[in-house]
């Protein structure tokens, strides 16, 4: 019989173990965390599946797995005076000491 993806994950005794496990439920795993931080995110996720019926890793699709997790919010790009440098073409953004130079060339 195969084992839970929860009973997998309590078995666990290294950060190699989780890998797999990791894989299979699309999570991240930091191998800088300790064994049981690594275990909590795991079980955590495991929970979730749970809740929607999925127990085994036999029953996950690939590429399925915890929903997708946000994407981070974009920084607004910078809508102000630009200058670029001659020599290597950086864009920065318009300042008074940067435009005295005369390798800098306003776009």
């Amino acid at each position: 019989m195969s084992k839970t993806l929860i009973e997998q994950i309590e078995e666990a005794v290294t950060k190699d173990d989780f890998e797999p496990i990791a894989e299979q439920l699309n999570v991240e795993i930091n191998k800088r965390q300790g064994v049981e931080t690594i275990r909590a995110e795991l079980l955590e996720a495991a929970e979730t599946l749970a809740e929607q019926g999925v127990t085994t890793s036999g029953e996950l699709e690939p590429g399925e797995g915890q929903t997708e997790a946000p994407e981070a919010a974009e920084k607004p790009k910078y809508k102000g005076r630009k200058l670029k440098h001659i020599k290597n073409g950086r864009i920065f953004p318009w300042t008074a000491a940067l435009a005295k130079n005369r390798y800098m060339q306003e776009v």
